[in-house]
C-alpha cells in the first residue's frame, strides 16, 4: 500500500494495482495521450516529432521521451504545497508511476530507477519518486512509414546538439558557435500549448536561419496539458523532457554532446532567503543536476553522454555582451525571458514580458548593465522607469540587489564559510582537473563580477530619474534612496509589522482597551491577519504559531519572534524589563520583535528604555501606547 501522501501516476493505460485500491482521489492520476482513449488528458507529440524526424527511434528512446513527457505533465498537474509552508515535507511531493514500455528488460533494472529518482528529488525539490514499469508499451497513433529500423538518419557533418528556448541564453550560445565556429547546429525547442513562447522560439530561428543559412537544422517536441490549465507553473522537470528529446536526436549529430546555454548565476541560483531552498529554488541547469542526466542517458546509451554548459562562468550581462559583440542587438526584443508569460499584461497590452518576475528583473538589469536597455524587450513594467505595484515584483527585486549586496561584503574567505551548503552541491560536480579552491575561487570572482554589474545598471538606472517633475511612489528610485535593499528581509518585515501596529492597534483600542494579555494577543493576531496576503507576497513565507511554548506569534522562517507585552496595573516597567531579559536569553540570536502595549504610559523614558534592549544582536522594542 502506497504512503497516503504518495501520488499514484498511472501512465498510458496502465492498470491500478490491487493493493492501491483506497489511494484517495486526490492522490489517484490518469495519464493518456492516445487521441483513441477517452482518458487522454495531455499531448506528449512523439508521433509528430518522429514524422518530422522522418526515421526509425529505437524502443528505448521511444520509452525514455514518453516517461519524460509523463513526469512534465504530472509536474505540472499535481499542485505542491502553499507557498506560506516551511517545511520541506509540506512542500514537496511524493510520486509513484507505473508506466508501460517496450523495452521492458532494460526499464525493469533497479539501477535506471535509482538513477531517475536521484535525479529528479534533486532537480524538483521532491521527495520521492518511484517507477514500476510494465510490459505491453505501444506506439500511439497511426505507424509512420519511416519508422523502420532499416532508415537511419543522414549524419550531419560536423554538428552539435543544442537546448534551444528561444531566451537570451541560449540564442547567445547559438550565435557563438555559428560565429567562432564551422560547426552545424541542431536545435531543440520544446513547446507547450503557450502560443507566445512558440511564436517567440520561431521568430528567432528564423532570424538565425536568414543570417546563417544551411547551417542549422531545427526541431520542435509538443509536450502540453490538454484542456486544462496547469496548477504548477514552476515546471522544474522540463530539462528531464529537453535532454530526452535531444539524446533522441543525437543520431542525427556527430558528437556525443548536448549543449545546454544558461549563465551560471541563473543554473546555480543562489537562494536569496532561506524559503527559497529545495523546491522553491530552480535547480534546471544546475551543476549537480546536469552530472544526474549525464549519468541517466550515459547508462540507456552504454556510452558516455556529455551535457557541456560553456556559460557556467558567465552573468546575464556578459551573455548580452556576446550578443551585442556579435552585432545582434536587433534579435534581443525578439527573444524570451518571462516565467508569466501565461498571465495577460494590463498596463502595455503590446508588452512581451511582465517585467516583475525574478528573470525579467535579471534581464532588464543585465540590458542597463551592457548600455543595451534601448535594445530590450517591451514590459507591462519597466522596473527602470515605471511605478512597481505588485508585491512579488517588490519582494523580486528587493531580494534581487540584497543578494548582489551581500556579495559585495564578502571576501574568498568569508563566501566559502557563509555559503559552504550551496558550495558543496556544486563543487564535486564542476568538470576539469582544477583543485576545489580553485573551483570555489571561480565561483566566488562570478559572484563578484554579477555584483559590480548590477550595481552599474542601478547606477545608469538612476539618471533615469526626471528631478523636475513630482516623485512616483513605488519605483525603483524610492527603492534606491531608501536603501532598503541594505536590509535584510527579517529587518523589513519587522518594519512593515510595526507601522502597521502604530496605527491600527490604538485606532482598534480608543473605545475600550483589552481586558488581558491573551485578549491583547488575539487582537494583535487579527490586526497581523488582515495583511496576511500582502505579508505572503512581500515575505512570501510566513508562519504565525499559537501556543503557550512559543512566542505569541511566530515568523519561522525568517527566525522572526513577536512577544506581547501588556503595562497595566501591577505590570510595572521593571516586570516587563525582566520579563525581556529573560526572553532574550531565551531566543539568543533569532530576530526578536517586542511589542509593548503601554497605555498608562508607565515606561516615560522611551528613548533610554530602547537603547537599553536593541544594544542587543537582532531586538526590536515597538512602545504603542
Amino acid at each position: 500500500m502506497a504512503d497516503e501522501k504518495t501520488h499514484i501516476v498511472l501512465c498510458g493505460g496502465s492498470p491500478l494495482p490491487k493493493n492501491y485500491k483506497g489511494v484517495a482521489a486526490s492522490h489517484l492520476h490518469r495519464f493518456s495521450y492516445d487521441h483513441n482513449s477517452k482518458e487522454r488528458n495531455i499531448n506528449i507529440g512523439l508521433p509528430h516529432f518522429i514524422k518530422t524526424v522522418n526515421c526509425h527511434f529505437p524502443d528505448r528512446i521511444k520509452d525514455l521521451v514518453e516517461i519524460a513527457g509523463y513526469i512534465y505533465a504530472a509536474d505540472r498537474m499535481i499542485k505542491r504545497g502553499n507557498p506560506e509552508q516551511v517545511e520541506y515535507h509540506s512542500w514537496a511531493r511524493k510520486f509513484h508511476f507505473h508506466i508501460k514500455v517496450r523495452d521492458y528488460n532494460f526499464w525493469k533494472q533497479k539501477q535506471i530507477s535509482e538513477r531517475l529518482n536521484d535525479a529528479l528529488c534533486f532537480i524538483a525539490g521532491d521527495l520521492d519518486y518511484k517507477f514500476t514499469f510494465i510490459k505491453g508499451g505501444q506506439d500511439v497513433g497511426q505507424k509512420n512509414l519511416f519508422d523502420n529500423e532499416k532508415i537511419k538518419l543522414e549524419k550531419k557533418d560536423n554538428s552539435v546538439i543544442a537546448l534551444f528556448s528561444g531566451g537570451l541564453d541560449s540564442l547567445a550560445g547559438a550565435l557563438e558557435k555559428l560565429e567562432t565556429t564551422n560547426q552545424n547546429l541542431i536545435l531543440v525547442s520544446h513547446r507547450s500549448n503557450n502560443f507566445t513562447v512558440s511564436q517567440i522560439q520561431e521568430n528567432v530561428f528564423n532570424l538565425l536561419n536568414n543570417d546563417y543559412p544551411n547551417r542549422i537544422q531545427y526541431f520542435t517536441f509538443y509536450c502540453n496539458l490538454s484542456g486544462e490549465r496547469a496548477v504548477e507553473e514552476t515546471q522544474r522537470t522540463r530539462i528531464f523532457l529537453y535532454s530526452s528529446i535531444a539524446y533522441a536526436l543525437m543520431s542525427l549529430s556527430s558528437q556525443k554532446q548536448i549543449l545546454v546555454f544558461e549563465n551560471g548565476m541563473t543554473s546555480i541560483n543562489f537562494y536569496k532567503r532561506q524559503d527559497a531552498m529545495n523546491a522553491r529554488a530552480s535547480r534546471t541547469t544546475h551543476p549537480q543536476t546536469i552530472a544526474l542526466l549525464e549519468n541517466i542517458l550515459s547508462f540507456i546509451s552504454g556510452e558516455t553522454i556529455e551535457l557541456v554548459h560553456p556559460f557556467l562562468y558567465n552573468t546575464k550581462t556578459d551573455i548580452v555582451e556576446k550578443i551585442k559583440m556579435y552585432k545582434k542587438q536587433h534579435y534581443l526584443n525578439s527573444t524570451i525571458s518571462c516565467t508569466r508569460t501565461f498571465q495577460s499584461f494590463s498596463n502595455n497590452s503590446q508588452a512581451t514580458h511582465c517585467g516583475g518576475c525574478s528573470q525579467c528583473i535579471d534581464r532588464r538589469i543585465a540590458a542597463y548593465a551592457s548600455h543595451q536597455e534601448d535594445f530590450d524587450a517591451i514590459y507591462d513594467a519597466d522596473i527602470s522607469k515605471d511605478s512597481i505595484e505588485d508585491k512579488e515584483a517588490w519582494t523580486h527585486l528587493c531580494d534581487y540587489i540584497n543578494l548582489a549586496y551581500r556579495f559585495s561584503k564578502m571576501n574568498g574567505m568569508s563566501f566559502n564559510y557563509e555559503l559552504f551548503d550551496v558550495l558543496q552541491d556544486i563543487i564535486p560536480f564542476l568538470k576539469g582537473n582544477e583543485r576545489n579552491t580553485d573551483k570555489m575561487k571561480k565561483i566566488f570572482e562570478l559572484t563578484q563580477k554579477h555584483t559590480d554589474q548590477v550595481f552599474h545598471a542601478l547606477q545608469r538606472i538612476r539618471l533615469n530619474e526626471n528631478i523636475r517633475k513630482p516623485k512616483k511612489g513605488n519605483t525603483i528610485f524610492n527603492f534606491i534612496d531608501s536603501r532598503v535593499y541594505l536590509k535584510p528581509s527579517v529587518e523589513r518585515l519587522i518594519e512593515r509589522i510595526s507601522e502597521k501596529l502604530m496605527i491600527a492597534l490604538p485606532i482598534a483600542c480608543e473605545r475600550q482597551k483589552p481586558n488581558s494579555e491573551n485578549a491583547l494577543n488575539d487582537l494583535i493576531k487579527a490586526l497581523i491577519m488582515a495583511e496576511s496576503d500582502d505579508y505572503s507576497r512581500e515575505f512570501p513565507v510566513i508562519k504565525f504559531s499559537y501556543t503557550k511554548t512559543v512566542p505569541d506569534h511566530s515568523y519561522l522562517d525568517c527566525n522572526l519572534f513577536i512577544e506581547t507585552k501588556y503595562l497595566r496595573g501591577d505590570t510595572t516597567k521593571n516586570v516587563v524589563t525582566k520579563s525581556i531579559a529573560e526572553d532574550l536569553v531565551k531566543y539568543g540570536d533569532k530576530h526578536k520583535l517586542f511589542v509593548l502595549y503601554d497605555p498608562e504610559r508607565k515606561i516615560t523614558d522611551e528613548q533610554e528604555f530602547k537603547n537599553d534592549f536593541e544594544k542587543y544582536p537582532n531586538c526590536k522594542i515597538l512602545r504603542i501606547g
